[in-house]
């Protein structure tokens, strides 16, 4: 059942170690403690309405679309023609959102731990899926991701885009699904030509947790290529990776529009071609981070 915390002027969001976003408040907040988790909703000054996991902030109406957009269309548009989407995680909707504006895309999992989180994300905040949840393209499958994916093993089913749409990695929620037995399970599951895409995190308030992300990608994976976008909710900069079996084809901006084109995707908030080849260009530091 809901639980009304008493209102406090200002939210704590943590970032890194030692480090919080401080966030102003317009409402009492909403706890609802699941199985799983807590889950809390709040309405803000600048972030609009957001929901947080166990203290850490998940997605905000403000700014959710960077990183759903970014998730969804980087590695969707790279791939020639995806047919088929396991999105780990993602009980909140927004990245299915934004690859059912991929018209050839037939099918689209999402793993969800929580039917909590789908259930409570849909009351508080549902301009966030905007309906994807209930799109006959989508099927929610509640439980433990890994298991899902067994399942898939075991039916022969396999995708060309997974998508990682989880808590940190270091969350002991989640972890077991950045470990290499399970980053080893999706590559099993991936179609030829198919793609995975994690998000690493933040390279200056995590960096130890994103190098070693970094590394265990790169065992699995002959093929991993960073991406750095911004989430001002996560802090700022924010790293993405995309991996492969097989080689990553440079597609070029030109190629990138033709595909928005032809797929015809209505204008995003965030994403574009251009962006998405700068996102590849690395500082000297996050680069470092990374090949260390």
């Amino acid at each position: 059942m809901f639980h009304v915390k008493q209102s406090l002027q200002h939210l704590l969001i943590p970032l890194g170690d030692g480090v919080r976003l401080e966030v102003e408040r317009t409402a009492e907040s909403v706890e609802l403690h699941s199985r799983w988790q807590t889950i809390r909703t709040e309405h803000t000054a600048r972030f609009g309405e957001l929901y947080c996991l166990d203290g850490d902030a998940m997605v905000s109406t403000a700014d959710e679309f960077m990183i759903h957009e970014s998730l969804a269309h980087h590695v969707a548009l790279e791939h020639t023609s995806p047919r088929r989407a396991l999105i780990l995680g993602g009980g909140d909707g927004g990245t299915a959102r934004e690859l059912l504006k991929h018209p050839c895309i037939d099918a689209i999992v999402i793993a969800e731990l929580d039917e909590c989180v789908v259930a409570r994300v849909r009351e508080a905040l549902p301009a966030v899926s905007a309906g994807a949840l209930d799109n006959p393209r989508v099927t929610l499958r509640l439980g433990d991701a890994g298991e899902t994916l067994e399942a898939s093993r075991q039916c022969g089913e396999r995708f060309d885009l997974i998508l990682f749409d989880l808590t940190a990695s270091d969350d002991p929620a989640c972890a077991h699904l950045h470990a290499p037995p399970f980053l080893n399970a999706c590559a099993d599951r991936l179609m030829p030509g198919g793609r995975l895409h994690v998000q690493l995190g933040s390279p200056f308030y995590q960096p130890e947790a994103v190098a070693a992300l970094h590394r265990r990608l790169s065992a699995v994976f002959p093929y991993v290529r960073p991406a750095l976008i911004s989430v001002p909710l996560y802090g700022g900069p924010w790293l993405l990776a995309a991996a492969s079996v097989e080689a990553l084809p440079e597609t070029s901006e030109a190629q990138l529009a033709q595909r928005l084109a032809e797929r015809a995707i209505p204008p995003l908030r965030y994403y574009n071609p251009a962006l998405h080849r700068a996102s590849f260009a690395l500082p000297n530091d996050v680069h470092a981070l990374l090949t260390a």
